[in-house]
């Protein structure tokens, strides 16, 4: 009935995670632009300084200031936000899935109180238990699914590495 609920909050704790890395990064990108600005920038005829932008990456979406790999070849593998990310999407996607089959089966209706587990105590009893049994260990499922899928990526990623260090 409800057990979609728990991966939906976690999603959104996550996402929020996510969030303040964004925040976080790009304070720390204005800090260095900053901060280079004032060594290499070119006063402009007001007093203001003009920067030069960094070459964008065209393989990741705009605002990726960091790709998998330095450009020297050491590793650095996938930023915390980027696994955050990926973890979201998770989490949001297969919520969507399992709300919509709930909403199939008129487990959720389009009308107060939207869950037909929530009409009665004794039906709420029930739907607080499912969610406790059966959303928690889809949470935990999806979690896990996400942590090996992450650690198959470095392990990819170390590779690809290795082999493009090997050829420069």
């Amino acid at each position: 009935m409800a057990c979609v609920a728990v991966p939906i909050v976690e999603g959104i704790l996550v996402k929020t995670a996510e969030w303040i890395l964004v925040q976080k990064e790009r304070k720390e990108e204005a800090r260095t632009k900053a901060l280079k600005g004032e060594a290499e920038g070119k006063s402009l005829m007001n007093g203001e300084k003009r920067y030069s932008s960094p070459l964008k990456n065209e393989n990741f979406p705009e605002g990726e200031a960091h790709s998998a790999l330095t450009n020297s070849g050491t590793l650095v593998g996938l930023s915390l936000r980027k696994k955050l990310h990926l973890l979201s999407n998770f989490l949001f996607s297969g919520s969507v899935l399992l709300a919509f089959e709930h909403f199939w089966h008129g487990e959720i209706v389009p009308f107060f109180p939207f869950l037909t587990g929530a009409r009665t105590p004794e039906d709420s009893y029930t739907m607080l238990k499912e969610m406790s049994t059966v959303g928690v260990s889809m949470a935990l499922l999806i979690t896990g699914i996400w942590a090996v899928y992450c650690f198959v990526l470095e392990r990819k990623l170390q590779k690809e590495g290795e082999k493009n260090a090997s050829i420069a």
